[in-house]
């Protein structure tokens, strides 16, 4: 298929490839061995693990994907904001030693601490007694500290009987408890992933309420949007296929996986076809050759 890639025997239609994963390295469940272990018992060929604002699961993701005779892509995913709307970004074959990319993962490390902080606080303003010092204990390993990882803890605390109570009722973006997450712009995002040599790509954008956003991104160098999520619906399928025609960018899409008790098991449910991985690799080389 590729000389990148050794996926000899394998259609270009052939969907194995999943491009949008999470480990305990952020708000994952699994470590990233048992995730790409997971993969590949799902029939996944080709995996990329996108923890959020930290690469440090690639190296043991790799190396166990290496393994198992996968291929493997180093990922990311930047958590930004744009008018006080949460964006995600997701960022593929990008070089995790880079530079400006390191600096900024160490920023965002410290803002998340902060504001989870910032967020039991207001948790306890709610009459939730939450021991901070236990959660972030509980959480040490995990250089990553999200809203999600607080999420899982109040279940298994028993401050909530499911995760969507937990997120629409204290820590959701228009709960009482919720604090934004306001360091990065989408922009400047796009541009740490051009910088360490990577595209990126628009993750969930029905989440985010951003269409605003994609044609300026488009031109930024934006290379496609996730089409294919579990929060899409077929009628937002359409929308942003034809959002993606319009601007020339991929319809990509992933299970945005986070271990099978959080939801349903989602690998090998949102895998994508070979050809697009190689037309996001393509697009990875030309703006490398570009620089």
């Amino acid at each position: 298929m590729s000389h990148d890639f050794h996926l000899n025997g394998l259609s270009p239609d052939e969907k194995v490839v999943e491009l949008h994963t999470h480990s305990n390295m952020s708000d994952g469940l699994d470590p990233p061995e048992m995730l790409i272990q997971r993969a590949k018992s799902a029939g996944i060929r080709v995996i990329s693990l996108t923890d959020h604002d930290t690469v440090a699961g690639l190296p043991r993701a790799s190396a166990e994907a290496k393994k198992l005779g996968m291929e493997f892509i180093p990922g990311i995913e930047f958590t930004c904001d744009h008018d006080g709307r949460s964006v995600h970004l997701l960022g593929h074959f990008i070089q995790p030693d880079a530079p400006r990319l390191v600096a900024q993962i160490k920023t965002h490390e410290s803002a998340r601490v902060e504001r989870m902080g910032e967020i039991i606080d207001r948790l306890q303003d709610c009459g939730l007694e939450i021991d901070g010092k236990d959660f972030f204990t509980s959480y040490a390993n995990s250089p990553s500290i999200t809203r999600g990882q607080l999420g899982a803890y109040m279940l298994k605390k028993g401050f909530a009987r499911s995760r969507e109570q937990v997120f629409e009722k204290y820590i959701g973006e228009s709960a009482p408890a919720y604090v934004n997450l306001d360091i990065l712009s989408p922009f400047d995002a796009l541009e740490l992933i051009h910088d360490a040599g990577g595209v990126g790509t628009l993750a969930h954008p029905k989440l985010s309420g951003c269409d605003d956003l994609i044609p300026a991104m488009a031109q930024a160098g934006l290379a496609g949007i996730e089409v294919e999520h579990p929060s899409q619906d077929e009628d937002a399928k359409r929308h942003y296929r034809k959002m993606a025609e319009e601007h020339d960018l991929l319809c990509l899409g992933g299970s945005d996986c986070h271990g099978i008790p959080h939801k349903r098991d989602r690998l090998g449910q949102f895998s994508q076809p070979l050809r697009l991985l190689l037309e996001l690799s393509n697009r990875a080389k030309t703006r490398r050759a570009a620089t």
